[in-house]
């Protein structure tokens, strides 16, 4: 199934705000922003984390792209994170995340902010930065994806580790280039 393909006539309406909604459907819920632009299930998405971020989560962390706070909370669940930033650039995503899968965390902080912007203008450093803001990987979004990597590079600690977002639509040619950036 394309994840940009998935539509929700059958499932029920659970979180809105502007062009941004929630559905749940099978007790899964998947985020919609505008028309087409989805995101994953739960179970489907922590999957994917699981397997990506192996044990590297610790210290202070920074993640950009918050979407249905899939990430966070498994980000969450490591017991050597002290902290976790989440910068979302889409105030109705933040907003249907709240009201749709909350976290509840004191560790847990989400700004409405530009990941590159804010990673050029922060003081803070951090020991892991998880790169989820993008929803596919090709020619046109590796530019803006290696930007993205380059600013945050200035944000890492010296022993810190960047990851990117590779899901299994990913094209084995682009998820190979995109292994590269992070060398």
């Amino acid at each position: 199934m394309d994840s940009g393909l998935i539509y929700f006539k059958d499932g029920k309406l659970v979180a809105k705000n502007g062009n941004v909604k929630v559905y749940k459907m099978n007790e899964e819920l998947f985020l919609e922003k505008g028309v087409g632009h989805n995101l994953w299930a739960l179970e489907s998405e922590l999957e994917e984390y699981i397997l990506q971020l192996g044990s590297w989560p610790r210290g202070d962390c920074l993640e950009i792209g918050l979407g249905l706070g899939v990430a966070s909370k498994y980000l969450l669940t490591f017991p050597k994170v002290k902290s976790l930033t989440t910068l979302e650039i889409d105030e109705d995503v933040i907003v249907v995340q709240k009201q749709a899968n909350p976290i509840d965390d004191d560790r847990h902080s989400i700004l409405n902010a530009n990941g590159l912007y804010y990673a050029y203008q922060t003081k803070k450093v951090f020991d892991f930065i998880f790169l989820d803001f993008y929803s596919h990987i090709d020619e046109d979004t590796l530019p803006e994806i290696a930007d993205m990597v380059e600013a945050c590079r200035r944000t890492l600690k010296t022993e810190g580790k960047i990851i990117g977002w590779l899901d299994r639509y990913t094209p084995e040619k682009y998820a190979k280039i995109f292994m590269n950036i992070f060398g």
